[in-house]
């Protein structure tokens, strides 16, 4: 009987996976991870990595792909279009990340960039979360909303690091991914890895999957 249970199971799974597949995706999103990986057992990318806390050190472009992976994986799930512009370890130049970008939207017409990172200072007791766009009002900002209230959701005991001064919440700046993107672009930053207490969290898996959830959340909430 237990045999026949996992087997029943299987094929309902997969079952899901192939309805899910039929769906048609209102949006492909464009996932960047950012910075680079480990190739080879050495970090790519200089700096961007956590003070050597007792509890561990945090390679920002490590933890950006694994919350990138995780929300892949949903996406595949449930049968919405995404893509990793990134698909390696490498540390790809912000010029080739936007190119890639840039030539999916003219493609399909219907892209939504969302670059991960996660934030750092030199004081460390800086902590929070916040969402940027380009300067400007555009089409991004409405995803960026929807993304802040969604965190907000999630997370209500963090600081959101926000700028109401032009009627919404998301931070603006001339980043070179959000500047030169033709499609909507938000870059996320997920907390602070100079912060001790919120390294610790983004250094456990289950807080990555609460991020990764969280942004998927979002993702659907804009496919409705």
């Amino acid at each position: 009987m237990l045999i026949f249970n996992t087997y029943i199971k299987t094929l309902l799974g997969e079952l899901i996976l192939k309805i899910n597949a039929m769906k048609k995706s209102k949006y492909t999103w464009l996932l960047d991870a950012g910075h680079g990986g480990i190739i080879d057992g050495e970090y790519q990318t200089a700096g961007k990595r956590s003070p050597e806390f007792e509890f561990g050190q945090y390679f920002e472009g490590v933890g950006n792909r694994m919350i990138v992976k995780n929300m892949l994986a949903q996406c595949k799930v449930l049968g919405i279009d995404a893509i990793d512009i990134v698909d390696s370890d490498e540390d790809i130049s912000l010029k080739e990340r936007v190119k890639r970008a840039n030539n999916l939207h003219t493609q399909k017409k219907n892209c939504i960039y969302v670059s991960i990172h996660s934030d750092a200072f030199s004081n460390p007791q800086a902590n929070g979360y916040s969402i940027y766009t380009s300067v400007g009002n555009t089409a991004s900002d409405g995803v960026a909303t929807t993304f802040i209230d969604t965190m907000r959701e999630y997370f209500p005991d963090h600081t959101s690091r926000h700028d109401n001064s032009d009627g919404d919440a998301d931070k603006e700046a001339q980043f070179y991914v959000l500047k030169y993107t033709s499609c909507p672009a938000i870059l996320i930053e997920n907390f602070f890895y100079t912060n001790p207490k919120e390294c610790k969290l983004l250094l456990d898996k289950a807080f990555q999957d609460k991020i990764a959830s969280c942004h998927m959340d979002s993702i659907k909430r804009i496919e409705r």
